[in-house]
């Protein structure tokens, strides 16, 4: 039977939120998982850089940490939307989508970010495959083979300094004017990486690669491309409960991943500005889940009636 109150609501079922209900649901305690199925990564074909399932897809990760809920009875999942969470003094009430109401003593906030992509005809088709963003995730399958930088700036210098070491033959598309430092422009072309500022008209699919067209007729053929997306911190529900935010806008968290509000926790990705890999997001997941039990414990524990 569903139950109305539970100790923790965990609002985003992908790798943090799952690690957190892992660690609560080995703890008996009662969790809602509320997952409307849309992980940032679900257009990349399998997951790196991941002790012990290094290459395994996305999707096949979720799945197979869903049925290891399956042995804790105290989890339950929810395919709805939150709307709504409002703090009601010692718990909390949170609102769905199709009409469900939830009262629970913590709320853990795992959800995530979304990609903004630069607007590039045939970009977003590709994104995840032969565009990618992180050479941590993706660097050693596209190792020496050519490829693109999409970004500018101090981005274009950090991404040219990481990829570099996994691929020689490297091109930075600037996308308009370069705003990369003029010494450090000079350094990357004495590195045998051109700094290319032509506007790219559109990005297809090719048998080897991908065609990159640019607007003054100019095409260049590329293995894979990396391209540094804007990132949109999925905070709408932290803003309600008054989380305060970083100046990048991810929550503020402290190391156990305790926000600004007392009660409400924020993990994985909307939890920091970088680095946003699955072993990490899943570590805070867990330190989340830690922290929200010890809490309820000694509140449990000191109880007088």
């Amino acid at each position: 039977m569903s139950r109305a109150e539970y100790d923790v609501a965990i609002v985003g079922g992908a790798s943090a939120g799952l690690a957190a209900a892992l660690t609560l649901g080995r703890s008996n305690r009662t969790t809602v998982v509320f997952d409307t199925g849309e992980p940032r990564n679900k257009p990349a074909a399998h997951a790196h850089n991941i002790f012990t399932r290094d290459g395994t897809s996305p999707m096949e990760l979720l799945a197979i940490g869903r049925q290891q809920l399956l042995q804790y009875p105290s989890v339950e999942f929810r395919s709805e939307r939150v709307v709504s969470v409002e703090n009601s003094g010692n718990r909390f009430t949170i609102a769905t989508e199709n009409g469900g109401i939830y009262s629970v003593r913590r709320v853990i906030l795992a959800t995530g970010v979304r990609d903004i992509l630069p607007d590039i005809p045939g970009m977003s088709e590709l994104w995840g495959s032969k565009i990618v963003h992180c050479p941590y995730c993706h660097g050693w399958e596209l190792r020496n083979t050519s490829i693109a930088l999409i970004a500018n700036g101090d981005t274009a210098l950090h991404l040219a300094t990481l990829v570099r070491n996994l691929n020689p033959d490297l091109i930075v598309l600037t996308n308009g004017a370069s705003t990369i430092n003029t010494e450090k422009q000079e350094l990357l072309v004495h590195k045998g990486i051109s700094v290319v500022e032509t506007p790219i008209a559109a990005i297809s699919d090719d048998s080897d690669g991908i065609r990159i067209s640019l607007e003054d007729g100019s095409v260049l053929h590329r293995t894979a491309a990396y391209a540094r997306a804007a990132l949109h911190f999925n905070s709408q529900l932290a803003v309600q409960l008054g989380c305060e935010l970083t100046e990048a806008g991810s929550v503020q968290v402290d190391y156990m991943q305790q926000t600004t509000v007392p009660g409400v926790f924020a993990v994985g990705d909307l939890s920091h500005p970088g680095m946003h890999q699955v072993a990490i997001a899943a570590s805070g997941g867990h330190k989340a889940g830690a922290m929200c039990n010890s809490q309820l414990c000694e509140e449990d524990f000191n109880r007088t009636q």
